[in-house]
């Protein structure tokens, strides 16, 4: 039996060709346990002082979010939870705009003076007197 070299490179085209996609393909299976993060929490308390977001990856299939308290103790969130959630968006938002992440390590105070719940008062106060004098 001859070999034609023509096909002789065809056939060695088309293995190099199997197997480069065979090798990429196995690059990015996911190999379970290899997560920064095995145990995640829902939040945290205190200030924090940094803040890295890891985006899913060959070797973990979930984001990973971890904040550095100011005592320098390093926690990992779940980013299913809220806090989580708000900060992956932030962290995005940041890296899109070209914005300081500390910025997203910053939390809104709730309550007391300025706050949400004292404006919105005055703005349904300040409605009902707009519509009250309306009808007189």
């Amino acid at each position: 039996m001859k070999l034609n070299p023509q096909s002789v490179c065809q056939l060695a085209f088309l293995s190099l060709c199997c197997l480069l996609i065979t090798v990429r393909e196995s690059d990015s299976t996911f190999v379970p346990g290899r997560c920064l993060c095995p145990q995640t929490q829902r939040g945290v308390r205190g200030q924090l002082k940094e803040l890295t977001v890891y985006p899913k990856s060959p070797s973990c299939d979930k984001v990973t979010i971890i904040v550095t308290l100011k005592n320098n103790d390093p926690v990992c969130l779940n980013p299913e939870a809220p806090m989580g959630k708000q900060l992956i968006h932030c962290w995005n938002r940041a890296h899109k705009m070209g914005r300081e992440v500390k910025l997203c390590l910053k939390r809104r105070r709730r309550g007391g003076k300025g706050g949400q719940r004292q404006r919105s008062r005055q703005r349904s106060r300040g409605h009902r007197k707009s519509s009250s004098s309306n009808s007189q």
